[in-house]
């Protein structure tokens, strides 16, 4: 059967401006990365495609080699890194494991978020609708798409689709919402590159930008909060959690308390983020703590205010930093990363002593 849906007109993205106006006038793609189960969504896929091409940008994906091994996953995280967005579709399965028992599904996301894309997310909003031929049954695999679904649920925004049709429509409005609302570095045509003064002008702002970025960086090592009476490491507090789950087709929510010292949080955060690290993470940071005692622990997501205070109390200690930047791909995010003195207080933490 002949596709009859219309084309898409593609839309302009924001271009760069001084005070005087755009620098610019130049056509902008995006290069898209999609991501999913591969057999079961592949109708899901090729609709996916086929809206980013119509937009006017560049699909990626592992459209011919599906991840099957870690060198192949290798070779996708490569494709990530050189895509300015992301999109992840969840259905009915789990998809193919890891020598590790993770899917390479979910290992495709969690890069993707370590490394700062701008993740879209799209995930069956009515589990009792799916196909059986296209749901899994083993109770392992059913657990661990739940846990994969409430890990990409918390902490972003996702849309459920319940349809083939409702899905494309979806993916058209949020695409064009990213490129409009959060423009990456994406590509332009080589016929098109700017003429030599323009050039100057974005060296010279270029220039500028590295001279601010480090005067910035030197004031936040300078700076340090001067708060007294701040809890020490041996101090507890507790911490709320949510956990979402779906029963009959809609999303339900649970909470709980659990009681950690400032010591195991900031053993938990600190070892993470020698790196710069977005400070959303810290949810999912002590979450695996806990599940040093409790390996069963369903996962379950910190709520915000105590995302914050945890972030705040361990920025407050010195021990890490916390600052607005981009990523190498031009996305906007918070992030933190350990501190000379957080990194020597955890090194006097973990350090073995002698036993004599």
């Amino acid at each position: 059967m002949t596709d009859q849906r219309p084309a898409i007109a593609p839309m302009a993205s924001p271009l760069p401006s001084t005070p005087e106006g755009p620098l610019l006038q130049m056509g902008k793609k995006y290069q898209i990365f999609v991501s999913s189960t591969f057999r079961d969504l592949s109708d899901e896929r090729q609709d996916t495609i086929r809206s980013i091409l119509d937009l006017g940008h560049i699909p990626a994906g592992m459209e011919l080699f599906p991840a099957a091994d870690t060198e192949q996953l290798l070779y996708i995280k490569k494709v990530i890194d050189e895509c300015d967005y992301y999109i992840l579709i969840i259905g009915g399965r789990y998809g193919s494991l890891d020598a590790e028992g993770v899917s390479f599904t979910e290992r495709e996301y969690d890069y993707a978020v370590e490394t700062g894309k701008i993740v879209l997310a799209f995930i069956h909003g009515n589990a009792a609708t799916i196909p059986v031929g296209k749901s899994d049954t083993a109770q392992r695999l059913v657990q661990s798409l739940e846990e994969f679904r409430n890990k990409v649920m918390s902490g972003r925004l996702v849309r459920e689709w319940i349809s083939r049709e409702n899905l494309e429509a979806m993916v058209v409005k949020s695409i064009a919402r990213a490129t409009s609302e959060y423009p990456a570095v994406g590509w332009i045509r080589g016929d098109e590159v700017a003429s030599e003064d323009l050039l100057k002008q974005i060296n010279d702002l270029r220039l500028e930008n590295i001279s601010l970025s480090k005067g910035l960086a030197a004031a936040n090592a300078a700076l340090r909060p001067s708060i007294e009476n701040l809890a020490d490491f041996a101090e507890e507090v507790e911490l709320n959690f949510r956990r979402s789950y779906t029963f009959n087709g809609r999303t339900k929510y649970t909470a709980s308390t659990e009681t950690l010292t400032w010591l195991e949080i900031f053993k938990a955060v600190g070892i993470n983020v020698a790196i710069p690290r977005i400070s959303t993470l810290i949810s999912s940071y002590i979450f695996e703590r806990l599940k040093v005692d409790t390996p069963d622990l369903i996962f379950k997501t910190l709520l915000d205010e105590d995302n914050a205070k945890v972030k705040h109390q361990l920025a407050a200690l010195g021990l890490i930093r916390v600052y607005v930047g981009q990523s190498t791909k031009g996305a906007t995010h918070e992030w933190m990363q350990i501190t000379p003195l957080g990194s020597k207080t955890l090194a006097e933490l973990l350090a073995v002593k002698s036993k004599a």
